[in-house]
């Protein structure tokens, strides 16, 4: 007999019956799980990010010293077009806006590691070189050494890295690369 006096048993029955279907249980896990699958997958995006922006960012810092140190005589004009070629090492990103490289030639005057002369280009980031400034006593890491009459080009690179999809992954921060080669053939210890 069914009607409306059967209906809550007739309602049990369902609820059992639905109760042990198991048919749509790997779509309701899936559905549980595909939120930290998409976590997992834009965190090691960032992640890779990183990790290429950090290479970029040492190409960067070694072929601008490398150029420098390649010059018999240097102008600023010069240095100018060295730089334009940040921006194709660091290429798919925005260095202009996000990055600065520091040159600075480096070496002994009068017995104290002096910066000659300092330049920096290729972006609009405001940074301090940790080399030192410009006349001021030149801060080297510890065993890198300058003799007598030799001279250290130094490149600074610094880099604001934003996370590209905000995730904690891979916090915003400034990344910070140096280069150090002696001049081949010339002292570079002036600017012209």
């Amino acid at each position: 007999m069914t009607g409306p006096m059967n209906a809550p048993g007739n309602l049990r029955a369902r609820w059992r019956k639905l109760w042990r279907d198991r048919s749509g249980v790997a779509m309701i896990e899936f559905a549980a799980f595909l939120p930290v699958l998409v976590l997992v997958l834009l965190g090691g995006v960032d992640l890779a990010r990183f990790i290429i922006v950090n290479q970029k960012m040492d190409r960067v810092a070694a072929g601008m010293g490398d150029l420098v140190a390649q010059a018999q005589t240097l102008t600023a004009a010069q240095l100018n077009d060295i730089y334009a070629a940040t921006k194709y090492i660091a290429t798919p990103f925005d260095f202009t806006s996000n990055g600065v490289v520091i040159v600075s030639s480096v070496s002994l005057t009068g017995g104290v590691l002096r910066v000659n002369w300092q330049s920096r280009g290729s972006g609009n980031l405001n940074a301090t070189s940790k080399i030192g400034a410009a006349g001021g006593v030149a801060k080297l890491p510890a065993g890198m050494t300058v003799t007598g009459t030799n001279t250290l080009i130094a490149a600074e690179v610094y880099f604001n890295f934003t996370s590209f999809f905000g995730l904690s992954v891979v916090p915003n921060r400034q990344l910070y690369h140096t280069s150090y080669f002696r001049p081949r053939l010339g002292s570079l210890n002036t600017l012209n």
